[in-house]
């Protein structure tokens, strides 16, 4: 194999971003002197920050463009388009299989473009805008050795490197760890944090469930609560801690990397299928997730340590940001006591 110039295109969400850093670094074991860039939003780019299997980041404002859309736009849009095509990539890894990264694989010049198979495709177009397809690849993978798996397509059988480098610079690590200086009694007992929201509806549980659940971690396992929250979810936290008997604590408002500082001081989080969870996984701390609407096999945090909890119905895993029959019958069907149970295994109690 010969060194090559090679462009990642992932471009969101956090927990997908995440999912997808073992492939730059497969690629820089592989070929140690290649040219590995990522196109990613730009809301997510502090995941890259200081990366070593990065050589560029080329950030996208794709939600800004939508919003605003107008001659600046415009000008930005054909700007990342001449960026791309200077950069002479060889090589283009279309890692979502959607419309969008289909054409800005189409875009960049790169004569080898790899993609997934049409039936791995979000959006079936996608295959029309990449000269090579990875296998089908069937259920039971997780997404991480989905996109592990599309990378031999490109490089051919190589050793694997699951790695997560995650950095946070040494002001935002003190910055959090004044957040705790401030709360000296939260860390008198373990820290288990509890992030309540996820990405769409259907994936949440009740916060009431998450009070009685978090009442019994303070009673039974000794262990502190920290409740987190990331952006228009403050009130999921607040409506949680208000329903609990014992004292829990608030966590403050965190940027990306602010909220890597805060969770690397956790010993466990118990989260719904949403970014923080694979954030935590990344950072090698134990989880206890609830799925229902998403498979855990596919979707679930990567790695040794986590336990999920989940019903299998025969609507399960269907992947609306709506529950079609309005029950969220598969996370309703979870219990309190099987969440806590998880927690107790997990933490080692």
């Amino acid at each position: 194999m010969k060194t090559r110039k090679i462009l990642i295109l992932k471009f969101s969400a956090l927990g997908d971003v995440v999912h997808t850093l073992p492939v730059a670094a497969t690629i820089r074991k592989s070929l140690p002197d290649s040219y590995i860039a990522w196109m990613v939003e730009e809301r997510y780019q502090d995941l890259l920050l200081g990366n070593p299997d990065v050589d560029e980041v080329i950030p996208l404002r794709t939600k800004v463009w939508r919003k605003n859309w107008n001659s600046k736009s415009l000008f930005e849009i054909l700007h990342t388009i001449k960026t791309l095509r200077r950069q002479n990539f060889d090589l283009v890894l279309d890692l979502h299989g959607l419309l969008k990264s289909g054409i800005i694989a189409r875009l960049s010049g790169a004569p080898t473009r790899i993609g997934f198979h049409q039936k791995n495709c979000k959006e079936k177009i996608n295959a029309l805008f990449t000269n090579q397809k990875a296998p089908y690849m069937a259920g039971g993978l997780h997404v991480v050795d989905m996109y592990l798996k599309l990378l031999q397509t490109a490089l051919g059988k190589v050793e694997e490197t699951k790695l997560f480098p995650l950095q946070v610079p040494s002001e935002i690590d003190e910055k959090v760890a004044h957040f705790f200086n401030q709360n000296p009694e939260l860390t008198y007992r373990p820290v288990i944090g509890i992030n309540p929201g996820a990405g769409f509806e259907s994936k949440q549980w009740e916060g009431v469930r998450f009070a009685e659940l978090a009442d019994r971690i303070c009673e039974e396992l000794k262990c502190s609560i920290l409740l987190t929250w990331g952006p228009g979810e403050k009130f999921k936290a607040q409506q949680i801690s208000a329903h609990m008997k014992q004292k829990s604590w608030m966590a403050p408002p965190t940027s990306i990397l602010e909220s890597i500082a805060l969770y690397k001081r956790m010993a466990l989080l118990v989260s719904c299928d949403s970014g923080p969870l694979h954030l935590v996984a990344a950072l090698g701390i134990p989880t206890v997730s609830i799925f229902g609407p998403t498979d855990p096999v596919r979707n679930g945090a990567y790695g040794a340590n986590h336990k999920v909890v989940y019903k299998v119905l025969s609507c399960s895993f269907c992947w609306k940001k709506t529950c079609p029959l309005g029950t969220k019958e598969c996370m309703q069907q979870v219990t309190v006591d099987e969440v806590f149970q998880a927690v107790k295994r997990d933490y080692h109690i």
